[in-house]
């Protein structure tokens, strides 16, 4: 659940930004499963309660701030064995089906803030995936900040990518 505070600033993004970041999800579903996703009507916050998994993609350069994708266990399981067939059959032990997931969320959010980045150029810099993978934890932005949350919903799952970025001057 996300906490609004509507005494803090929002974020100061660009337009153009926020359509690569929209549409990089967008055609990350559609060209991996086929099916396409329905992207939300965004909303601000400044604290969010992540899913089970999140991956985590610091930026600087252009813009500067992070970017988060967040999601259950059971949607990342499912799109998992959408694009690796063969794990279904695979008898993997709790511990290599956990780091599955962790290296998955995280490809998942490389890939996204990579296509952004071929779109905005060198200026746009992207960190390697961070990956939070607890139940019942929060993240925030930095103090007196807000960013922009972007709920999908995908062959009835729920996940959410998270923009907290600043244009810099």
């Amino acid at each position: 659940m996300a906490t609004i505070d509507t005494t803090a600033e929002a974020s100061t993004i660009d337009e153009d930004t926020v359509r690569f970041f929209v549409w990089s999800v967008w055609n990350l579903f559609k060209t991996t499963t086929q099916i396409e996703p329905e992207i939300g009507a965004p909303y601000l916050f400044s604290e969010f309660q992540h899913r089970d998994y999140t991956g985590i993609i610091g930026v600087s350069g252009s813009q500067k701030g992070a970017v988060y994708f967040t999601m259950k266990r059971q949607l990342l399981d499912d799109l998992l064995i959408m694009n690796y067939p063969a794990m279904k059959s695979q008898d993997l032990s709790t511990e290599e089906m956990e780091e599955m997931r962790t290296d998955y969320i995280g490809e998942l959010t490389n890939i996204v803030s990579g296509n952004v980045r071929n779109y905005l150029g060198e200026q746009f810099l992207i960190s390697v995936p961070v990956v939070v993978a607890e139940v019942d934890s929060n993240i925030h932005l930095n103090e007196g900040k807000q960013g922009i949350v972007f709920p999908i919903e995908w062959s009835g799952n729920q996940c959410h990518l998270i923009l907290g970025l600043e244009k810099q001057p």
